[in-house]
């Protein structure tokens, strides 16, 4: 079994790994470039496109495992095909573009497919409370966050980073016993076709990963953090995402305050704020590296022993990489 699942990973790894270039010379050849405008971190028109190539990977590793009865979470194949249903859409958009209305409403289709299909992914997490008003808490902070994943995916690096910091952290919280040992297969198949895809998207990125991929990407890890709270550790999935979720959070309601459209592409999350000073992108993500890894430590080791302490330290670390991120772009 151990081989499957080591077979699995490495058709993920290896499909992107030699998808991606074939993958940039097509949209070289076709004019599917991201063009810089006033709202862009990136100054030369860059092939966009490359979550059609890990999304491809990342359902031919995990239907790799399934057919080889790979033990896996009750629910993720169904979520796999939503998600590619979601990838198919926003390729629609990368392309020719679409309202965020029309965008919106496709993901309140796909969620709400999956709490109809599996309702126990909202009533596990929120046990509490009345059935509805679950589905509803689920549903929204759901939304939010395939959202925020995509408005995230601003520089070089940003998801593929983000991706596989969450992983390996929910990955650790399955080798020290406080998550259920069957997602271990698809969070290894996940991280590695971001593995091979960050290659290609380090600074200076050679191509992007779209809408096709940040928007299916943000579904699928929200999903297994919707997981991990149904199996009590609701407090590892609030820290393991922590950065992402204050960055994106803070940046819109500052806007949404001064009545700015929310969905409207800006320059003002704080990974952002540096670039305009000629600040690279990779100065940017090493800090969130660490920040991230620091975070996976409170989140496995520090919660167990006290998991108010724990929230404590992760708003003290996000808050100090966000005024250092802040204090870079001055």
């Amino acid at each position: 079994m151990t081989s499957i699942i080591i077979f699995g990973i490495g058709v993920s790894f290896c499909i992107v790994s030699f998808g991606i270039p074939i993958l940039r010379r097509v949209l070289v050849l076709k004019g599917v470039y991201d063009k810089p405008n006033v709202r862009s971190s990136h100054t030369i028109p860059t092939p966009r496109g490359g979550g059609i190539v890990v999304i491809f990977s990342i359902g031919i590793g995990l239907l790799t495992l399934f057919w080889n009865d790979v033990l896996l979470p009750n629910g993720l194949i169904v979520t796999l095909l939503i998600a590619c249903g979601l990838a198919l859409v926003s390729w629609i958009d990368d392309l020719w573009g679409s309202s965020a209305l029309l965008r919106l409403i496709y993901q309140i289709i796909a969620i709400a497919g999956i709490l109809y299909l599996h309702p126990e992914i909202a009533n596990d997490a929120f046990s509490f409370l009345p059935e509805w008003c679950a589905f509803l808490i689920v549903a929204v902070a759901w939304i939010w966050f395939v959202n925020l994943y995509n408005f995230m995916d601003g520089i070089d690096g940003m998801t593929g980073v983000e991706t596989i910091s969450i992983c390996a952290g929910l990955g650790l919280l399955v080798l020290t016993g406080t998550l259920s040992d069957e997602i271990l297969p698809p969070l290894a198949v996940i991280s590695a076709a971001n593995l091979a895809f960050l290659y290609w998207n380090w600074s200076p990125a050679k191509i992007f990963l779209g809408d096709v991929g940040s928007i299916p990407l943000g579904f699928l890890i929200g999903w297994f953090l919707l997981k991990a709270i149904s199996e009590g550790a609701w407090v590892m999935a609030l820290i393991l995402p922590g950065y992402y979720l204050a960055d994106a959070t803070i940046t819109l309601l500052k806007r949404a305050f001064r009545l700015e459209p929310i969905w409207q592409a800006h320059r003002e999350h704080f990974y952002q704020i540096p670039v305009p000073r000629n600040v690279p992108h990779n100065r940017v993500m090493y800090r969130i590296i660490v920040v991230n890894i620091i975070l996976i430590f409170t989140s496995v080791w520090l919660v167990p022993i006290n998991d108010l302490a724990a929230l404590c330290v992760a708003m003290i670390i996000i808050l100090i990489l966000l005024r250092d991120l802040h204090q870079l772009g001055k």
